[in-house]
């Protein structure tokens, strides 16, 4: 039986470790001791993944080392602003190993993707992204559920969606690894904007208006950045944007309602999950000043998160802006 080491023990990589575990050798690392150990005796993720049961096949561990020492492919599953550092601890395991990103974010300071950290990083690692509307709880519950998987070796690509795809899960192969890992981190930019629309309770027009200006947004960014616009009608991008928008299990939408009700820094100390979107949008707002790029939608989460704007003086401001064609 194939073995497959997923680094991270969040609730993505719990989901991942329950979903996989069903057709290989699964070794499951938190980086944590005390946490693994407790993972291993009561195999259930309390802090990040409650509810679901943990398969006695999945090996629990906090050594890297000994997760990856036999394991063919390696699914990464960090949060982004540890993704470099983590990177570090198990460069030298890593090196030669079949790796598959499973982070949806951006650097915060370099504004790179995770498969440009991991390219410098661990230089000699074959690498691809996976992303794509999948719900760490849906996934974890055996729901059916599709992504894409990318790699500018698209015959690496085809590999992986082969391996991993299952009765459960359906990839599809891309080569455009810049338009998965942009579209990935923008929708969660976009998501944190529509909880303050539903926080705000202002409606399904003007919730749909504004998720289709999103994507457009984000396709005209990711055009200037060398992603290809198909993308962004797939699966990582309308696909997992749609997901992440209306699901009441997405941390970006619930923490952007929790900011239209002014309680932001209430629901970041009330969880252990990371919010992407918080880095995202510093990042792309950067990125497409220095390209000169207009993303009003993506200014307006950033004034709301980073500046304390007023969620409805933003909305405001984008129903007022000059007229254009569509």
């Amino acid at each position: 039986m194939e073995k497959v080491a997923i680094i991270g023990a969040g609730g993505w990589g719990t989901a991942l470790a329950i979903l996989f575990s069903r057709k290989f050798a699964v070794a499951l690392c938190e980086k944590f001791p005390e946490y693994a150990d407790f993972l291993d005796k009561t195999r259930e993720n309390r802090d990040f993944l409650p509810g679901f049961k943990i398969p006695e096949s999945v090996k629990i561990t906090s050594d890297a080392a000994s997760a990856l020492k036999s394991s063919s492919y390696v699914m990464l599953a960090v949060p982004s602003r540890y993704f470099r550092a983590t990177l570090k601890e198990i460069a030298d395991c890593a090196r030669g190993k079949k790796v598959i990103i499973a982070t949806k974010g951006l650097e915060e300071g370099t504004g790179k993707r995770m498969s440009e950290v991991l390219a410098e990083e661990c230089q000699s690692a074959f690498c691809a992204a996976l992303s794509g509307p999948t719900i760490a709880r849906e996934i974890a519950s055996g729901k059916p559920a599709a992504a894409v998987v990318a790699s500018s070796d698209i015959s690496f690509a085809r590999e992986i969606q082969g391996f991993f795809s299952s009765e459960n899960l359906r990839l599809y192969a891309s080569d455009d690894i810049v338009g998965v890992e942009m579209a990935g981190a923008g929708k969660n930019v976009v998501a944190i904007g529509a909880g303050v629309v539903d926080g705000l309770d202002l409606g399904n027009n003007a919730k749909a208006a504004y998720l289709t200006r999103g994507i457009v947004e984000n396709v005209n960014f990711g055009i200037r950045i060398g992603a290809k616009e198909k993308t962004y009608w797939g699966l990582a991008g309308l696909g997992d944007l749609l997901t992440t928008s209306f699901s009441k299990f997405s941390r970006n939408r619930s923490y952007g309602e929790a900011l239209a009700r002014g309680e932001g820094e209430k629901f970041l100390a009330g969880t252990k999950m990371v919010v992407e979107g918080i880095y995202a949008v510093k990042v792309i707002k950067e990125m497409a000043d220095a390209l000169n790029v207009d993303m009003p939608i993506t200014n307006a989460v950033y004034r709301i998160v980073y500046e304390q704007s007023n969620p409805r003086d933003e909305i405001r401001r984008l129903m007022a802006r000059s007229l254009k064609d569509e």
